[in-house]
């Protein structure tokens, strides 16, 4: 069975009570099955419904039909961690470093000494490179980036699922981070699914891209990204490469012309 599994799933929002009311058709009859350990981006137009999508996985929304399985069980009895855009928002300006990281393990009742050693010997394990008793607002962006993705794997989280996490980072730090994501993936061998709105790093990141049409939105195909791993940045300049862009736009014009 795979890990993950969407199934003729549906969601509109609007009033469900009223059948004479009008509703917005968000993702129409979405099938997705995602394996263990693979790296799944989502890549469609602009507000085609990808974090809705991501929102459903997560539990945080219900959808109106269909299935959501996560090793054969409901979004809300499974451990995800998420990311979201706008991901210094969710860090917490008054606690240090640390306790930003240690939250999930306090919700847990883990006592303080132990959390704050499980914290440090994960973000030494991971390799990441931050200041543990200092604040939030005194980390660079991508340091800031860091310090939630440390947060939401921390507690060991069958999926981790990222919305558009680097959008806001200068291109020069987003190249940065695409490769500690990559060097973090490899360490912990985790699930994740990732919309991004940027070809390059949706294709650069994954093991398979979904290509969404426009609302009500579908997947048109899924592209295998057969690029060797480790994987750098020079990779983007391959023929390889280029060819799975070069297919992935063709898709892409189709979703826009739907």
């Amino acid at each position: 069975m795979a890990h993950i599994i969407l199934k003729n799933l549906f969601k509109s929002y609007g009033d469900t009570t009223n059948a004479k009311a009008e509703r917005l058709e968000v993702l129409y009859d979405i099938n997705l099955n995602i394996e263990k350990g693979e790296f799944v981006t989502f890549f469609g137009p602009n507000a085609c419904g990808k974090t809705t999508l991501l929102y459903i996985i997560a539990g945080f929304i219900p959808f109106d039909k269909g299935e959501v399985k996560l090793d054969g069980k409901p979004p809300d009895k499974t451990r995800k961690g998420f990311i979201f855009q706008n991901y210094s928002d969710s860090l917490f300006p008054w606690s240090r470093n640390i306790d930003n990281i240690c939250f999930p393990l306090e919700l847990n009742g883990i006592p303080k000494r132990q959390r704050y050693e499980i914290a440090s010997k994960f973000v030494d394990k991971l390799g990441l490179k931050l200041p543990l008793n200092v604040f939030p607002y005194q980390l660079s962006g991508g340091q800031q980036q860091l310090l939630a993705i440390a947060r939401a794997l921390i507690y060991d989280p069958e999926v981790l699922l990222m919305d558009e996490p680097f959008g806001s980072l200068d291109y020069q730090i987003r190249l940065s981070m695409q490769m500690v994501l990559l060097d973090i993936w490899r360490k912990t061998e985790k699930t994740i699914l990732f919309v991004s709105h940027e070809i390059d790093e949706a294709i650069f990141l994954a093991d398979r891209m979904v290509i969404f049409s426009d609302k009500p939105s579908t997947i048109l195909e899924i592209l295998e990204i057969n690029l060797p791993r480790p994987r750098n940045h020079e990779i983007i300049e391959s023929q390889e490469f280029f060819a799975l862009k070069t297919k992935a736009l063709r898709i892409f014009k189709r979703a826009i012309t739907k």
